[in-house]
């Protein structure tokens, strides 16, 4: 609270007897004032809203500080990690790898290099060096007779015979025929003799192993005896 200063308070009284007309209350707020200038009791002046008393109302509420509530936790899993689900589409995939990979290896895992002294491996290297200026680097013909396409197996069905057409050439089968399809041999057929003793350049081994090669790569026989005559 605060005091107001007695002369104020002097002042205001006689401006409200001045205002009445009234000369003598005008007489007694100047006698009241000149005779006890500090009898008055202090007015005090409120300095604005009043305090707000505890347990009582009126007032502002002091402003409640807002608190932000956090999520509660995920509860974890005693097992861990949830799993993901296989997609029902990819079972059929899980149950055939396995078995592609067994059809996979029986295929192509458990063959074995094949050696270099191996019949079809020797036989290859003389057809390019011999035969393939005639019949094609890959059998397909040419001057010669086409032997790829399983066409040398169709001429020649049985081994010995030929064999013997590789090794004489085709001079001693002038006018006859020759293989399973008949085949007429003209007087001006090109077929050389590549056996040593019939002035070849080939020998008995390297003569097998050409035969070995046509019949098993152009003529598509497997590599067995009867088509690839033991070696010495």
């Amino acid at each position: 609270m605060t005091e107001i200063p007695e002369h104020l308070l002097r002042r205001s009284r006689e401006r409200r007897a001045a205002l009445s007309g009234d000369a003598t209350a005008t007489e007694q707020a100047t006698a009241t004032t000149t005779e006890s200038p500090t009898s008055a009791s202090p007015v005090l002046a409120s300095s604005g809203a009043p305090e707000t008393q505890a347990g009582g109302g009126g007032g502002v509420a002091p402003r409640t500080p807002t608190v932000t509530q956090e999520p509660p936790p995920v509860p974890k899993s005693r097992l861990g990690a949830t799993r993901v689900k296989t997609p029902f589409w990819m079972l059929p995939l899980i149950v055939a790898l396995p078995l592609w990979g067994i059809v996979y290896l029986g295929a192509f895992g458990s063959h074995q290099p094949v050696s270099p002294n191996n019949p079809v491996v020797l036989g290859a290297a003389i057809f390019v060096n011999n035969c393939a200026t005639c019949h094609g680097a890959t059998g397909a013909g040419g001057v010669g007779p086409q032997l790829n396409g399983g066409e040398v197996l169709k001429e020649w069905p049985v081994l010995a015979d030929h064999i013997n057409w590789v090794h004489t050439g085709g001079a001693p089968y002038v006018g006859k025929t020759i293989g399973g399809l008949n085949i007429p041999v003209p007087a001006n057929n090109v077929m050389p003799a590549f056996g040593m003793d019939h002035g070849g350049n080939l020998t008995n081994q390297q003569i097998l192993d050409v035969v070995c090669y046509e019949r098993v790569t152009f003529g598509g026989g497997p590599a067995t005896s009867a088509n690839c005559p033991a070696t010495g």
